[in-house]
Order: C-alpha cells, then structure tokens, then sequence
C-alpha cells in the first residue's frame, strides 16, 4: 500500500510547476522574485501540512503573505527609528570614523530639511515653481 496523500512539499512543487510557463515568460529579475515566493511557501510547509485545503494553492499564498507582512513589519520599524531620530540603533556606534552622536545630528539635520519642505506650499517651493 503505497501513500493515498501527496505530501504538503510534494503538493507545493506540483504547483510551482503549474506556473512553469508563467515564471519563463517574466524577466530574469522578475524570475527570481517569483522564486522567492515559493521559498517562502516551503518555508512554511510544516505548518501547511496541518491546513485540510482542497487546493495547495491557497496555502501558498497564506505563506507568501506572511512572510510579505512580515518583511513589511521590519521595514516599518526601521522606517520609524529613521523618523525618531534614532539612527545609532540601526548602524554600529562607529561607521568610517563618525561617532553615533555625529550620525544623529546628520540624520537630525536631514530630518529638518525634509519637515521644512512637507510644510511649504507647493508655490512655495522653488523645485515646483515653473
């Protein structure tokens, strides 16, 4: 007796190989992002292997989107240190001889100008004027 279920890994490779035309017609660049949503489905093969869904397919892309999410999640809060001011929790304390400190009043300095133009009106802004 042989096994009457594919497995999850068997099931996720059965349905990359159903978008094979798909991923040769996109560039190379954009081949190898495809590629990487399907790694991140078999990253999560385990847990899709407890899910009893008729199509592989939804499991993949519950995957796919939780590693997007997650990615995101990480942009967010590098993106709000950013904006804090706090760029010395993002770089080591010393980068090409620049103490943090230095770095933080670069960034602060950055983040003033960037304020400065978000709060003129657009004919006041000379990049805009014609």
């Amino acid at each position: 007796m042989g096994r009457t279920v594919m497995s999850i890994v068997q099931a996720f490779h059965q349905e990359q190989e159903s978008w094979r035309k798909f991923r040769r017609a996109l560039t190379r660049d954009d081949r190898e992002a495809f590629d990487r949503l399907f790694e991140h489905a078999r990253r999560h093969a385990a847990e899709a292997s407890y899910v009893a869904r008729p199509t592989p397919f939804e499991a993949v892309v519950m995957a796919v989107l939780l590693e997007q999410e997650k990615a995101l999640a990480e942009i967010r809060s590098r993106l709000d240190k950013l904006e804090a001011g706090r760029l010395d929790k993002l770089v080591p304390s010393r980068v090409e001889g620049l103490e943090a400190g230095h770095l933080d009043r670069l960034e602060a300095g950055r983040l003033e100008k960037l304020e400065a133009t978000r709060e003129r009106k657009p004919d006041e802004d000379p990049r805009l004027a014609l």
